[in-house]
This record gives structure tokens, C-alpha cells and sequence, in this order.
């Protein structure tokens, strides 16, 4: 780890967070399950992170945007498979709070950092080795669709007392409809 990026990290704003978060799944999974696969919040193998996000529509623009606008062939919606949503309630303390754009600024990071292309993460990994290293639960950030808020928890720090539970489940036959494709209509209309 950067002594200089723990640094950074140590002196950024903490935050509790409570209230219902949501994740998209496989539909053979039916719990809230983290992964060591790597994400933005997560170098692969590192340690083992629950994503969740909010709003619905956020979780929704990262189904597409991991799925179907990741997918070097071309793969349109139609084709993925039914997927999980898990909704769940949150009520964890220690988390790294990157929602303001200052406390951004103060680690390196930007927006455009946190919308970065799926696996494009260098700077995030940096922050969430820190995060992770300094035995922090987990980090809230804005979310990489421009849209709501991500929470990434870390497993082995949250308490099992204190791990979100999961209050619905839900199969989608399909993806729902893009919500950006939604907004753009919308805008085109009213323009």
C-alpha cells in the first residue's frame, strides 16, 4: 500500500449508512453473497466485496453496463438470461464516504475516475487497498452509471451482526429497460 494514499485515506471523511440497498445476480444465487473476483472497490483475489447499489434504475444501468454494454461481441439485452434482484437493508458504520466531490479531490479521485469503463479501476484499487488496510467496513461512492450511490462492503471488517439482511427477492425474466435509453427519449420528446 502508498504510505501516501493511507495517508490521504485516514484523513478522509468517515460515515454511517443505513436504508435499503439493492443488487442484480445471477438466479441461482438467493443471498447476499461478496466475491474476491475483483471490481472497482476490490482488486481480483485481494479481498471479498458485496456491491449494492441505489436507486432500482442505478443497479439496473450497471446490469447493462457489465452485461451488455461490456460485452465485446455485441450482445444485445434480449440475450441475457433472467438475473436476481436482492434487496436488502443496511445499517454499517465506518465507511469511507466519497460522495462529496472534495473528499474525492483529497484521494486522487474524480467523476469521471469513478465512471471509468468496467475494469479500469487503478485509482479505486489504490483507495479501497488503503480502505481496506486501515480495517474500514466498506466505501460509498457515487455510482459508475452517473446515477445513485454504490456501496461496497468488506467482508471480513463488517461484523456478522452487522451484515446488510436481505428483505426481497425478485427474478427478472429479462433485463428491464435501459433507464438511459428511458431518460433519452424522455429528453427528446420534451425537447
Amino acid at each position: 500500500m502508498e504510505r501516501s494514499v493511507a495517508v490521504a485515506v485516514s484523513s478522509a471523511p468517515t460515515c454511517s449508512v443505513s436504508g435499503e440497498f439493492m443488487r442484480h445476480i445471477s438466479p441461482k444465487i438467493d443471498d447476499l453473497v461478496s466475491s474476491a473476483a475483483g471490481g472497482r472497490w476490490g482488486p481480483p483475489g485481494a479481498f471479498s466485496v458485496l456491491y449494492l447499489g441505489r436507486p432500482q434504475p442505478s443497479v439496473v444501468i450497471e446490469a447493462y453496463r457489465h452485461l451488455v454494454d461490456d460485452d465485446l461481441d455485441g450482445m444485445p439485452a434480449s440475450a441475457v438470461g433472467p438475473r436476481r434482484l436482492i434487496t436488502c437493508q443496511v445499517n454499517v458504520e465506518r465507511i469511507l464516504d466519497l460522495r462529496a466531490p472534495t473528499a474525492l479531490s483529497g484521494l486522487d479521485l474524480d467523476a469521471e475516475t469513478l465512471r471509468s469503463n468496467v475494469g479500469t479501476y487503478g485509482p479505486c484499487h489504490r483507495v479501497a487497498l488503503a480502505a481496506h488496510q486501515l480495517e474500514l467496513w466498506g466505501i460509498i461512492a457515487p455510482a459508475a452509471t452517473g446515477l445513485g450511490e454504490t456501496l461496497a462492503l468488506f467482508e471480513t471488517h463488517v461484523p456478522p451482526d452487522r451484515w446488510p439482511i436481505l428483505t426481497a427477492s425478485e427474478i427478472w425474466p429479462q433485463l428491464p429497460a435501459d433507464p438511459r435509453r428511458l431518460r433519452l427519449s424522455e429528453d427528446a420528446s420534451n425537447g
